[in-house]
């Protein structure tokens, strides 16, 4: 028997695993999707994402895979220079931004698994929390069989079946969702467009980042933030087959007549093969008052947590810190001499340590995203720009970053140790 079952081989998975191999802990990862499984667009990754994935040894690989870039741009939606802000810096952070196709991450942790020999098993879908005691969890799937170890670690995302053991809820429509594409640079030769790259534009009908998404930067991604109804699940995954509809979302609110949006904008619209496009709902997960079940056997991180919707850049980050932070934790609870009573006390000074955190982190996305909605009318947008103009000028290049980029997963040492527990001494 492994000793953590965890559901779910997407990032957080993936990292969690990787994190508990380095304390000696065994486990196994269940992934409802295939092993080729193939989906999704870019993403950026922050540095205290990337302090993660150094973390096992797979920044160096992941870097030279995607666009590295500190400063972003963010301007008005008709190309107005609004101010720039460090999304990342090896100055200040030591890590750049990173951003870099979801697959080529997914499979570099795929590989990594592997190759440390960690079992990841696919087309797997997890149905239910059988139970839990002192001593266990137990989880069942969909094909009958039950999987039973001393830890369950829910991964498995915005509509996880292991958080309904420890919090019945479903996910919430946020009002907001994303389209994105990429168009090989080639294509844009003949654009004047004037903007530094990656630059996020904030315009009167939703907001529209361009971003280079190789490490050449001869391919340019694009997000655009646009507001919709909820469709529901089936709704939205129709709408991922649809690449007209998709296509002419974009048309009305970005290359329409009499579109003051800038040239570049029109023409990554264009020229963007329909078949590339893919969308993005933007959901949340309600508040949860903890992460783990009353015995502390079953847990969730990431997604299953916390979902956050992409505008502040922060939704992969906070599972990879879950799932670091959560294996210092767990590797506390295979001391010889650690007592099982007290386990529920050590989980819950790993939520006490990550809660603040994620709730300031939810505080920042918000805030973000209603600045990417629509202003209809000319003054909202007016204010808006004059906002975001000041905020910038006030809070200098960093713009008040700080605490959010420089985070280090063994910041949670500090919280342990207040409990009074023997603490990990190393962080390996």
């Amino acid at each position: 028997m492994v000793q953590v079952v965890i559901i779910g081989g997407g990032f957080a998975g993936p990292v969690l695993a990787l994190s508990l191999k380095k304390h000696k802990i065994s486990s196994a990862i269940y992934e409802v999707r295939s092993k080729d499984w193939e989906h999704g667009g870019n993403i950026a990754l922050a540095p205290n994402a990337l302090r993660v994935m150094d973390s096992i040894g797979l920044y160096d690989e992941i870097r030279s895979s995607g666009f590295n870039y500190q400063e972003l741009a963010f301007t008005s939606g008709n190309g107005h220079t609004l101010g720039k802000f460090l999304n990342g810096s090896i100055k200040e952070y030591h890590y750049p931004a990173l951003r870099i196709h979801r697959t080529i991450v997914r499979e570099a942790l795929r590989k990594k698994v592997e190759e440390v020999g960690i079992p990841m098993y696919y087309e797997k879908k997890c149905t239910k929390v059988v139970g839990e005691d002192d001593n266990s969890a137990t989880v069942e799937f969909a094909d009958g069989e039950k999987v039973t170890a001393d830890f369950v670690v829910g991964a498995d995302g915005i509509h996880s079946h292991v958080r309904q053991f420890i919090h019945p809820c479903e996910p919430e429509f946020s009002g907001l969702m994303g389209i994105m594409a990429q168009v090989d640079a080639s294509e844009l030769r003949d654009i004047d467009h004037g903007l530094q790259l990656p630059a996020m534009l904030f315009g009167e009908k939703g907001s529209f980042a361009i971003m280079p998404s190789s490490f050449d930067g001869k391919e340019i991604g694009y997000f655009a933030t646009i507001e919709q109804q909820d469709r529901g699940r089936d709704g939205w995954a129709k709408l991922e087959t649809d690449k007209d509809e998709m296509a002419q979302l974009l048309a009305d609110r970005f290359t329409y007549n009499g579109s003051t949006w800038p040239e570049m904008v029109r023409a990554l619209c264009e020229k963007t093969p329909k078949d590339t496009l893919t969308s993005w709902p933007f959901y949340s997960v309600p508040h949860m008052e903890k992460f783990s079940s009353p015995k502390a056997r079953v847990i969730v991180i990431g997604d299953s947590a916390h979902a956050i919707p992409p505008t502040g850049g922060q939704g992969a980050a906070m599972a990879l810190e879950d799932a670091s932070t959560l294996a210092y934790t767990l590797a506390h609870s295979y001391f010889p001499d650690f007592q099982r009573q007290y386990l529920p006390q050590l989980l819950e000074a790993w939520e006490k340590h990550r809660m603040p955190r994620l709730h300031q982190v939810v505080d920042f996305t918000t805030k973000n995203g209603n600045l990417r909605k629509s202003s209809p009318h000319y003054l909202e947008q007016a204010a808006k720009e004059w906002v975001l103009w000041t905020a910038l000028k006030m809070s200098g290049e960093t713009g008040g970053a700080q605490w959010m980029y420089s985070y280090s997963a063994e910041d949670v040492k500090k919280n342990i140790g207040e409990t009074g527990l023997k603490t990990v001494t190393t962080w390996t």
